[in-house]
């Protein structure tokens, strides 16, 4: 997953990651790629340290937890979060950068795809 943050404001950086947790969250099942894309992304939104990098996957994990209830809820956080990102090419990026994370473990969940075909249409992609 190759994201260039350069037109990225650090909120739009924090949705994106909170956007990644969630997509990662949404199987309920955990993957080795799925972290090791997750600690890439912080470090090239300059988390170098790894407590820092840590502090932060924490602080998005404790932020999402909440939205991984149910779909209704997920759907509603993945929404919002998406609203965030008003450029069509970050949308693209978002877009794509979600679509990976979720099908990494090639198994895609209905909750999965749910959210996949609402961001789709948020984004009119």
């Amino acid at each position: 997953m190759e994201i260039d943050l350069t037109d990225f404001s650090v909120a739009e950086e924090r949705a994106l990651f909170d956007l990644l947790v969630l997509a990662m969250y949404a199987d309920g099942h955990l993957t080795t790629f799925e972290d090791e894309q997750l600690q890439k992304l912080l470090a090239a939104m300059g988390f170098t340290d790894e407590a820092d990098r840590q502090r932060e996957f924490d602080a998005a994990v404790t932020r999402m937890r909440p939205s991984i209830q149910s779909i209704h809820q997920a759907k509603t956080q993945a929404l919002a979060l998406a609203a965030t990102f008003t450029q069509r090419a970050q949308q693209k990026q978002v877009f794509s950068a979600v679509e990976q994370m979720m099908t990494s473990d090639q198994h895609i969940t209905s909750w999965e795809n749910t959210l996949l075909m609402e961001l789709r249409m948020k984004f009119r992609l």
